[in-house]
Order: C-alpha cells, then structure tokens, then sequence
C-alpha cells in the first residue's frame, strides 16, 4: 500500500514532536476519509493536540483529548491505513493514565507503519 503524501508527513512530524503541526496536517488529509480510517487518524489529531496541550500546562485540555484519541484508536482493526495501532493505543492508553494522576511527564507513542 502506498501512503498518502500528507499521512506520511503529518505522522513524520508527529514522530518529532511537531503536535501543532502534525495536527494541521492531518486535519486536511482527515477530511477525505471515512469509516475507521476516518476514525484512526482523527484518533492521531486528537493525541497530537493533547500533547500540545500537555507541554503547554493545560492537562486538563490533554486528558479530554487523551480520553477521545483511545476510544477512536479501539475502534478501529489492527492494521488500519496498515498503521501499528496497538503500540500507538497501548501508549496513548499509558499517557492518559499518567495525565490522570497529575505525573509531569508523559511517554509518547512514536507511531510506526505495518511492515
């Protein structure tokens, strides 16, 4: 499977901790989906802005987006968009536990495509 340009960008700057940018880019890319492709990478959108919001202090911002990116991110079959899913939602699941007991610093999930 081919990626699409703006999938490949918007999860390489995910990867870097570009959450504002990786947010926008995938926000256009988002809007030409449906089904659980739709559902993954608005999963992604949500995780890149609550870390985005987590670094800039508002937890409570990154929890809510935390709670919606995990529900998304378990609706969705293993191999969407032939993305790891579960690597990704085992440590967006990790994050929003620790968001949740007001840790200062969260792991980040470094999201890798299906080989």
């Amino acid at each position: 499977m081919n990626h699409h340009p703006l999938l490949i960008k918007g999860i390489d700057e995910f990867n870097k901790r570009e959450f504002f940018e990786a947010h926008e880019t995938l926000e256009v890319y988002w809007n030409t989906l449906s089904g659980d492709e739709k559902e993954l990478v608005q999963s992604i959108i949500q995780a890149a802005v609550a870390y985005y919001h987590f670094g800039r202090g508002n937890s409570v911002g990154a929890r809510k987006l935390l709670t919606r990116a995990v529900a998304r991110a378990e609706s969705v079959a293993p191999d969407t968009l032939k993305i790891d899913v579960l690597p990704y939602l085992n440590t967006i699941k990790l994050s929003l536990r620790s968001v949740e007991n007001e840790d200062t610093s969260v792991q980040m999930p470094t999201i890798g495509f299906a080989t």
